[in-house]
Parts: structure tokens; sequence; C-alpha cells
């Protein structure tokens, strides 16, 4: 399959493109202009957000799909920019129906359902109580909508908790790295007793990938292990396995009214898509 992954270059991108290509796909990485990054292979640089439809027609048209990564500012949940540009992801992707793909996969998060506690399904009613949650929630909702008329599945992909690669990350785990090696004895953490879906950003885009390339399993789909772990197992492993001296050091912070105590996604979906052989060898 010849497929566009746009975002290609940022921290989940850049794994995604090297899981499809070892599937034997060509891959088009769609970045940023002169943005900064480490791909190798055949780039294309477009702002999607101001191209016009046109312009987004003489690119994509003859892709066999579309992988949409492309955000800014993804770590941080309450920059403004989230509500400020999800009109251009929309007009993005109803411009890429438009040129006639009809094999569409975007990158959702765990945070348009909002505070949650327990497993989240395809049906688990969403809430979102930041920008990036509320963004995300009306461009999923938005793209069901132009998709359905247009006779198009959307394959929403829903992630949750990423770890590895974690220098390159905003995540906590980079954050331990950093006070590390800035020589810090603790680190400063809430009471690591929450339950969340963690997932490697290996496994995780090899399910980004096998999702992409089937069209028999579409809707939300939730990128995750579907296994809740405590924030506390997680952290301590992390620094048994990194060797490192820092030592945590919980209830500096207290519990957030937001934070959900436990969360976890259904990974029932991914599990069949995984287990049906869209990874590989099935796609050579």
């Amino acid at each position: 399959m010849k497929i566009a992954v746009t975002g290609a270059g940022g921290y989940i991108g850049k794994h995604v493109v090297k899981a499809l290509s070892s599937m034997g796909h060509e891959v088009i990485a769609i970045t940023y202009p002169n943005s900064n990054n480490t791909l190798t292979g055949s780039i294309i640089e477009m702002d999607i957000l101001s191209a016009t439809d046109n312009e987004i027609n003489e690119v994509f048209s003859g892709f066999d799909a579309v992988l949409h990564l492309a955000w800014s500012a993804g770590f941080n949940h309450h920059d403004q920019g989230h509500i400020a540009n999800v009109m251009g992801h929309y007009r993005f992707l109803k411009a890429l129906i438009g040129a006639g793909v009809n094999n569409i996969s975007v990158a959702g998060t765990m945070h348009e359902i909002g505070y949650h506690v327990g497993e989240i399904t395809e049906n688990t009613t969403c809430n979102p109580s930041n920008p990036y949650g509320i963004a995300k929630n009306f461009l999923r909702q938005a793209c069901t909508y132009e998709m359905e008329k247009a006779n198009v599945p959307l394959k929403w992909l829903r992630m949750y908790y990423i770890l590895g690669d974690d220098r390159n990350s905003n995540s906590i785990f980079s954050k331990i790295i950093a006070a590390e090696d800035a020589g810090k004895e603790t680190f400063p953490l809430n009471s690591g007793e929450m339950l969340y879906d963690f997932i490697d950003i290996e496994c995780l885009a090899q399910q980004i990938a096998a999702a992409t390339v089937q069209t028999d399993i579409c809707g939300i789909i939730n990128c995750s292990s579907g296994k809740p772990r405590s924030l506390r197992t997680m952290v301590e492993g992390f620094i048994a396995q990194h060797k490192m001296k820092i030592k945590p050091e919980y209830n500096v912070f207290p519990a957030r009214a937001y934070d959900s105590p436990a969360i976890w996604g259904n990974s029932s979906k991914i599990e069949e898509i995984m287990a049906n052989g869209h990874s590989d060898d099935k796609q050579r």
C-alpha cells in the first residue's frame, strides 16, 4: 500500500513510519515545512492546516490510506492552540474525502473522555475537561458526520499513556530522566496509586500501523494495553530498569480534581486486529 502519514516526524509518528515500512508498505512522511526531524526516505513538506482543497487533492489523491497524526502541543493539554487549530484539521480531513481517499485513520486521545473511573469502551460517554480533549472530541464528532455522509469508514485511534523513547517525550518518565541527569536525589509525586493504561511506544506503533492498513474493523479503536497499572509500579520499575539513583517521593502533590483514580482502555478491537494478522507478514 501507498500510505501518507501526517505528523510523521513527531514522537509517535517516527515510530509508526518505521513500523509501516517494516511491513513492506510505501510510506510517505508528511511534515511541517522546515521542521527539524531525523526522518529518512520519502518526505513531503506541507502545512496541511493552511493548504487549499486543490493542494490537498494534488498531494493525497493517489494514496491508498492516510494516517493523520499531526497535532501541535500534544503534550500541553491546556494550550489554547488546540481549540484554535481544530477547524484546520477538520477542513483537512474533509478535503481528504473530496480527494477520494477512502481509508482514513486519525489519532484520538483518552482525554476526550474526561473524568471517568473504569474501563473505556467505544460507547463510553465523552465529557472532556481540557482544551486538548475538547478539540479532539469535536474533531471525532465532525469527522464521523462527514465520513458517514460520504460512506467512508473512520478509524479513530484512541491513545492512552505512552512510555519508551522517553528523552523525546514530555511524559513523567522524561521528567524523571531530566531530574536524574540534574543530580537530584528525589522526584516528587502524588500518591502514585492511580491506575492507568500504559503502553510502550514500539507496541503502540505496531498497533497503529496494523489498524491503519486494515479496513475490516473501524470506528473508535483503543490503541492500548487494556491493563490498568499503578503509577507507583511503573515509576519504580522505570527507575530500577534504568539503574537510576533517584528516589520517588510520594504524596508531595495532592490528587487533582480531574485526575481519574483508575482509567484504562478496552483493547478487544485492537487485539482482534493484531490476531487477524494485520501486521508484518500478512500485509506483504
